[in-house]
């Protein structure tokens, strides 16, 4: 009997050390080839994406100085905008990801591609404007699919808002972007391709007063473009408020009564 009691205990200890055994090659077998699905099948295209992401600079737009009357009363100022913008190092192919991006903005492929076709020469690491001041609708769609849209980049910039659009017009002015003239001229320092600038009015005649400095930040990008770290920040400064000599209230009287 002592016997056979040692037997079955011998028995079942053996069964239960051959049960671990199996249960530890089973787990090393799973990790084994998991390893091997993530270093040899897969190995190939993750040294790609580790090698694809690289550091760069992103600039920093400052906000423009607002614009008063004599009196102190606002004539000039920013609001946010959001700018759709294409990278078109990280955009390949181009063509696709503007094909997809057309859907999400309401803007026809063949207008977004002609507008890529116009800057050619420009930096592939530059973010080129496709379309301003999207609303917040749009805005979520671009981000939401953002990762079957490489090189599409989404930008809250300052946008010039003019509180009184028809009065005193000719002389507060306008912006429109840098002409190739004026961006070989020494009136206008550290402006680049794109840039807005004063046109007309006030806005030209004080430029270099209401224009501000641009910053700039470091960031770490993946293969796709899209930042996955901000390594160091450098603020833009903003251009100097102005306040023009005319009475607001006034010069609305004075132009009603020519009208």
């Amino acid at each position: 009997m002592s016997k056979y009691l040692k037997t079955a205990d011998s028995n079942w200890y053996k069964q239960r050390i051959i049960g671990i055994l199996v249960c530890v090659i089973a787990a090393f077998s799973i990790l084994f080839m998991r390893l091997f699905f993530l270093q040899i099948i897969k190995g190939e295209e993750f040294r790609r994406l580790s090698e694809n992401n690289s550091i760069r600079l992103q600039n920093i737009d400052p906000s423009r100085g607002m614009i008063f009357d004599r009196g102190g009363k606002l004539l000039v100022d920013n609001r946010p905008s959001f700018d759709v913008s294409i990278i078109l190092k990280d955009a390949r192919p181009v063509e696709e990801t503007i094909k997809k991006l057309s859907k999400y903005i309401n803007v026809p492929a063949d207008e977004l591609m002609m507008k890529v076709a116009s800057k050619k020469g420009i930096s592939l690491y530059k973010p080129l404007l496709l379309k301003q001041d999207i609303g917040r609708d749009t805005m979520a769609a671009v981000e939401v699919h953002k990762y079957e849209l490489p090189g599409i980049v989404v930008n809250v910039n300052p946008r010039r808002h003019y509180l009184y659009r028809q009065s005193a017009a000719h002389l507060i002015g306008y912006l429109g972007e840098i002409s190739p003239v004026e961006l070989k001229s020494d009136k206008y320092p550290g402006c680049r391709q794109g840039d807005l600038i004063g046109k007309f009015g006030a806005e030209k005649a004080y430029e270099s007063f209401l224009r501000g400095k641009r910053g700039g930040k470091q960031v770490e990008v993946n293969a796709v473009g899209q930042v996955i770290k901000v390594l160091s920040t450098v603020p833009s400064q903003p251009g100097y408020n102005f306040y023009l000599t005319i009475d607001q209230p006034v010069q609305e009287k004075t132009e009603a009564l020519l009208e």
